[in-house]
């Protein structure tokens, strides 16, 4: 398993416990080996031709003791570490099967456990390359090893070809066995780590629809306390314009204030609405006609801003389902674009057989580091630049209409998309 730690930070627990099972398994071994040469040194009472056996054995220690040591250490376990040692477990291995009768020793089926150990903790080429490793260890000591006088009369002396046939049959089960767990683990591990992943996700969305409902919930208490403040805003204004002394100037500018006074009084009403209607279908609608409409009311919020509004295509413009959440999700990718610096916008409208995307480019700063990373991934950003809070919510607004947004980062800036299927 892949950690993403550094030097000084926390490393992953999982890979950490994988490799410390590793370990123990290995130290078993280990033990398993050990008892078997003091008990050839017990009955033959001879250390003949046992050097190499004892080095493999010092040497294997010497591994398993330094791998111990490195558990102590704040180092994150990373997938080449875990082949590596894998690699070194079924090297240091071989050199231990070939000093002690190779696969004659019972022992050789240990070459099973770095491929299960694999095919559940590695990627998939990981686990082929140490499978293919085992199986060419194996092989290989079928016909050079130093025959073990434990193991070798037994299953050669004895025997004549039975105990060739055996040896064989051995290898031929390993070799079936190995196949077997390398593919069967796989995919049982690509199952769970897709499940892990959708688990995940599952939790981010409820954790998103947790936030939607209680930005939901403070909108319609501060939509309420709002109401009372601007109808007395209308009433000072109303009696300002009713004032004849006004000079040209001031009634402009009490004009301006009632006019964006009025639309904040439709945004409110259309937020009690929308609160009130959103169980309830969406209509269908003409996609040009709803681009036209939704940045008609965007431009009177932000009249000093130029853009460009066009068609991409020809063509019968198909129709789409579409609420007031829709038209909301796509104000606020226009006023994403409009703030990030950018001298102009381009908004154009573009279609296929089976969907229909509106496009809003953009000249600005470019997209901010956390969405660069992901762009079509929502997120809360804290910053005061815009794609906060309002671009999660276009994320939700979208996917009920079984749409997307897509955000990609262009050479000068940024073109958004909103993608909703065509009825």
């Amino acid at each position: 398993m892949k950690s993403d730690s550094i030097s000084g930070a926390s490393f992953n627990p999982s890979a950490l416990a994988n490799l410390r099972s590793l370990l123990a398994i290995r130290s078993i071994a280990l033990l398993g080996q050990t008892a078997v040469l003091a008990y050839v040194v017990t009955v033959s009472r001879t250390t003949e031709n046992l050097f190499g056996l004892a080095a493999s054995l010092i040497l294997m220690t010497l591994f398993t003791v330094g791998s111990w040591w490195r558990l102590t250490r704040d180092w994150p376990v990373t997938d080449g570490e875990f082949l590596l040692q894998l690699l070194l477990d079924i090297m240091v291995w071989s050199a231990l099967m070939y000093f002690s009768g190779g696969a004659t020793n019972p022992f050789i089926s240990y070459y099973i456990v770095p491929i299960v150990v694999a095919a559940a903790v590695l990627p998939v080429h990981f686990t082929w390359l140490v499978t293919g490793s085992a199986l060419v260890a194996y092989s290989t000591l079928l016909y050079y090893y130093q025959p073990l006088p434990l193991f070798s009369p037994h299953a050669m002396g004895h025997h004549g070809d039975s105990g060739q046939a055996h040896t064989l049959g051995m290898w031929f089960n390993f070799l079936f066995s190995a196949g077997l767990i390398t593919f069967f683990m796989l995919r049982m591990a690509a199952v769970l780590r897709e499940n892990t992943a959708s688990e995940a996700r599952r939790r981010e969305d409820r954790l998103r629809e947790d936030q939607i409902v209680a930005v939901a919930s403070l909108a319609a208490g501060t939509a309420h306390e709002l109401g009372t403040p601007l109808s007395t805003m209308t009433v000072t204004i109303d009696e300002l314009l009713a004032d004849p002394g006004l000079s040209k100037t001031q009634r402009e500018d009490c004009e301006l204030v009632a006019q964006q006074l009025r639309l904040c009084r439709e945004t409110l009403r259309g937020l009690s609405e929308t609160a009130e209607t959103t169980s309830s279908s969406p209509k269908c609608c003409d996609a040009w006609t709803f681009l036209e409409n939704t940045v008609e009311r965007w431009a009177v919020r932000r009249p000093g801003m130029p853009y460009e509004l066009r068609l991409a295509q020809s063509g019968d413009v198909p129709a789409i389902n579409c609420d007031s959440t829709l038209q909301q999700a796509l104000e606020n990718l226009i006023n994403n674009a409009a703030d990030s610096g950018s001298d102009h916008l381009r908004i154009s409208l573009s279609w296929d057989l089976v969907e229909c995307c509106i496009a809003i480019r953009d000249w600005g700063k470019g997209l901010p580091p956390q969405l660069q990373q992901n762009p079509g991934k929502a997120v809360v950003l804290g910053s005061g630049g815009g794609m906060g809070i309002g671009l999660m919510l276009s994320h939700a607004s979208v996917e009920r209409f079984g749409g997307r947004i897509e955000l990609c980062p262009m050479n000068d800036g940024t073109e958004a998309r909103l993608v909703v299927p065509i009825v």
